[in-house]
């Protein structure tokens, strides 16, 4: 029988850097609602796009843009770290509180491998090498990691694309509260969008 591995715990994730490009332009929300020639309401828009940029990603359960995260663990919960927020770019430290020294130390990446090609993507302990003993303290570990499609829009798929741009046009011609998570306040075409690309943790 398949054994399947233990999930890592991703209760506690901070932003780092948050994102510099939206995954989608005004420009392209405007059109949808045939405003080319219509300024006022560009604020309005952009913060349609922001929050609906966030409820897809959310909903993915992927990084659209490029940003950073820490993500806090316990203890080490195995050889493997998987972390969330696919697709993963890269790993910029692992850092722990150790028993021995009791001050945020840094663990040598030349202890782990990062594997980028599937999702999630995961932080793998070398054959060599052991995890240092934790000092007794909440969350005593620090992963620093980079994820996303990349820096520009034009990197993040055209139907993710289409996903927010749609979710803030509907959400700018319905004026009143959205409940994030009821699908059903989302035009069905939207749903689709984010089925096709949505991340499942197995």
């Amino acid at each position: 029988m398949h054994r399947l591995k233990p999930q890592t715990p991703w209760n506690r994730i901070v932003t780092k850097t948050a994102p510099v490009t939206r995954p989608c332009s005004l420009n392209r929300v405007k059109r949808s609602l045939g405003l080319d020639n219509v300024n006022d309401f560009d604020t309005t828009l952009q913060e349609l796009i922001g929050s609906a940029a966030v409820a897809v990603q959310n909903d993915l359960g992927r990084c659209l843009t490029t940003t950073t995260y820490t993500l806090h663990l316990q203890k080490w919960p195995g050889r493997e770290i998987q972390l969330p927020y696919p697709p993963l770019i890269s790993v910029g430290s692992v850092k722990y509180y150790g028993q021995a020294t009791e001050t945020l130390d840094t663990f040598s990446s030349g202890s782990y491998t990062v594997s980028i090609g599937g999702e999630p993507g995961i932080l793998w302990l070398n054959e060599n090498a052991d995890w240092p003993d934790l000092m007794d303290r909440p969350n005593p570990i620090e992963i620093e990691f980079t994820c996303g499609f990349g820096a520009d829009r034009d990197d993040v798929p055209e139907t993710i694309q289409a996903a927010v741009a749609m979710t803030a046009a509907y959400w700018f011609d319905q004026p009143i509260p959205v409940v994030m998570s009821a699908a059903t306040e989302l035009p069905l075409s939207v749903s689709r969008l984010i089925d096709s690309e949505r991340f499942t943790r197995y």
